[in-house]
């Protein structure tokens, strides 16, 4: 039997992958089919897909603007839209599981979001999406 916190950090994975296709269909104009999207991603019908998944994209998604502009408000010198997708894909998810999910431990939060940055960032993204996730997180 899978361990509960890696198989967590596995639907955090597959979550960042689902909102990281998201954002590129949105800045390409692409209509979103979510249900759709979250069954390929999980290679199996929506209904037997995880629900802790499917709500961390749903919530992700229906507060997606009030979540980045809290932030947006945390870049300094930055935009949102100019961040690497994949790093946007992660601050949104980590904002969404603290302020809208039942998980409010803000270092597990952040240190889930630190891995993915680590995982698919560049070199020192995982700094920046530190620094930006405690200082986000707090409002």
């Amino acid at each position: 039997m899978e361990d509960n916190t890696e198989s967590r950090n596995k639907l955090q994975e597959t979550a960042m992958q689902i909102m990281y296709g998201f954002l590129i269909k949105q800045q390409i104009g692409e209509a979103i089919d979510v249900e759709k999207e979250i069954s390929e991603v999980c290679e199996k019908p929506y209904a037997e897909c995880d629900l802790f998944l499917k709500e961390m994209i749903i919530k992700s998604l229906k507060n997606e603007q009030e979540i980045i502009t809290l932030i947006s408000n945390h870049l300094n010198k930055w935009r949102f839209d100019r961040l690497n997708t994949c790093i946007q894909a992660i601050l949104v998810l980590a904002v969404t599981s603290y302020l809208y999910c039942d998980n409010k431990e803000k270092a597990i939060i952040i240190n889930v979001a630190v891995k993915l940055a680590k995982k698919y960032g560049e070199k020192d993204d995982y700094k920046f999406v530190n620094a930006v996730l405690d200082n986000s997180l707090n409002d």
